[in-house]
């Protein structure tokens, strides 16, 4: 049963041994497609807190911590923070919770990972929400990534001066948050030891993606393999990450791809704006 925070908590133990731990919300007997969330490279599954209890009247939700993010185990060997072996993870989490197709929602990384799902297990996807990704990366967008990514900021000893460093790192390209914005966005990056905000993920993701090579993936040959799934895109109006002639691209290879852009937002949009929202109730509802 879930607790007043609208989950319940799980565990799932992988084959080599590192707890994984997801959200799961709505009811396990729902008849409609069930839908996963995969966050992006140092997310979790805070980030789609609110849309999951959006969608969870009527599908079972599930929001997945990856191996070394939030509150699934770090890994002790680093290279195990690959996407091959995070899709192997969820692939066990679809085989052990699913007993039917899902819709995968993927925020960056987690959609990335949800193109390599389909591409192996076709089968299990009922249809895609990508989230700011797509088959083709910006350099200067994985290079600001690489610039952040398991660099603990200096000074970091309040609440407050976390949300300034969000503010510092991120106004440009999320003009018009409100305050409240920016704490709420600040309390899913970080997580809070003795009142002291820390990153919410293992460091040494910085070292897997160092050893894994810069170079921007070439993930059209899974998105031409969509050609019968039902993909949603969604682009931040500010993102570094996918540009508006990618999207362009990824129009003429399918053209019954529903693509939004998100106003004021850079890499990522939260998924509670109005017009993100819309798009995903509608999207859902359609492959119910």
């Amino acid at each position: 049963m879930a607790d007043e925070s609208g989950f319940t908590e799980r565990e799932l133990q992988t084959a080599d041994g590192i707890t994984l731990r997801y959200r799961d919300y709505g009811s396990r007997f729902s008849t409609r497609p069930p839908i996963l969330c995969l966050p992006g490279l140092t997310r979790n599954a805070k980030d789609f807190h609110d849309l999951a209890l959006a969608l969870a009247p009527r599908h079972r939700v599930l929001s997945l911590d990856a191996r070394g993010r939030g509150r699934s185990d770090r890994d002790p060997t680093h290279a195990n923070y690959t996407l091959i072996r995070e899709v192997g993870d969820t692939l066990g989490l679809m085989s052990r919770e699913f007993t039917r197709p899902c819709i995968v929602v993927g925020t960056s990384r987690g959609g990335l990972a949800a193109l390599i799902l389909h591409g192996v297990r076709p089968d299990t996807i009922a249809g895609i929400v990508l989230n700011d990704i797509g088959p083709e990366l910006e350099p200067a967008g994985l290079a600001r990534i690489m610039g952040y990514l398991g660099v603990t900021p200096e000074p970091l000893e309040t609440w407050d001066d976390a949300v300034t460093m969000m503010r510092a790192s991120n106004s440009d390209d999320f003009p018009d948050l409100t305050d409240a914005q920016w704490r709420d966005w600040a309390k899913r990056t970080f997580r809070d030891e003795d009142g002291v905000p820390v990153l919410d993920y293992d460091p040494r993701l910085r070292d897997a993606m160092i050893e894994t090579g810069s170079e921007a993936p070439d993930f059209w040959p899974q998105f031409r393999g969509l050609a019968a799934t039902p993909v949603l895109l969604l682009r931040g109006e500010n993102s570094d990450l996918i540009s508006p002639e990618t999207v362009q691209k990824m129009r003429r290879v399918k053209p019954d791809m529903t693509a939004v852009t998100v106003r004021g937002r850079g890499h990522v949009p939260f998924l509670d704006e109005p017009e993100a929202r819309s798009a995903i109730l509608a999207f859902v509802a359609e492959q119910a």
